[in-house]
């Protein structure tokens, strides 16, 4: 695969409209600090996102535009969703983030019903190695099943851990969702071709 094209389009605050100008989009969500803007730079090859070693970094639904290229250029639309689990803020800047993650789900469908519609290709539920079987992840990939939305699940930091400890890990990450998970390192690039794998899958 030739390496995507990259771009920022706009941040999202609670009510902000989103515009994916007919390319399908694919929603990141995780938990706080989990590595989804890492992630996002490792699938663009380039530092597009801002990531931040605190959690809640991302305090807006940031929006990207990225592109396989020629000869057969195919592009999509990637929301990074505000972190769960932590917000630094209180319970206000807690509101104001569920209240974005609403807003967004709110203006997508799967299967479109007008020609204007913003369709939801895929949600990519991005977890830790080091924590598997997380009550918030498990909830929030049970809401993403009930609500139709295709799921790839994808657990960063696999470089955190030893090769075994790792292998275990994604072995209880996958029996506690019910689905296989793609490992990857957004550090080393491991997995990342394989999480591409899985979007075009899902996204083409």
């Amino acid at each position: 695969m030739k390496h995507p094209r990259a771009e920022f389009l706009i941040s999202l605050a609670a009510g902000g409209r989103v515009s994916a100008e007919g390319l399908p989009v694919v929603a990141l969500v995780g938990r706080s600090n989990v590595g989804k803007s890492r992630l996002i730079n490792a699938l663009a090859n380039s530092r597009i996102a801002r990531a931040g070693a605190k959690p809640g970094t991302t305090r807006l639904v940031n929006v990207y535009r990225l592109s396989t290229g020629p000869p057969q250029a195919r592009s999509m639309v990637i929301a990074d969703l505000p972190g769960y689990g932590y917000a630094r803020g209180g319970q206000r800047t807690r509101r104001d983030f569920d209240d974005m993650t609403r807003g967004f789900f709110d203006q997508v469908e799967v299967s479109p019903s007008a020609p204007d519609a913003v369709r939801l290709a895929a949600v990519v539920l991005v977890v830790d190695i080091r924590h598997p079987g997380l009550e918030s992840d498990l909830d929030t990939h049970r809401w993403a099943l009930d609500g139709g939305y295709p799921v790839l699940a994808v657990v960063t930091k696999s470089d955190r851990v030893s090769r075994t400890a790792g292998a275990r890990m994604v072995l209880e990450h996958a029996a506690a969702l019910g689905t296989a998970v793609v490992p990857v390192s957004a550090k080393t690039g491991a997995g990342i071709q394989k999480v591409w794998a899985g979007l075009r899958a899902l996204v083409y």
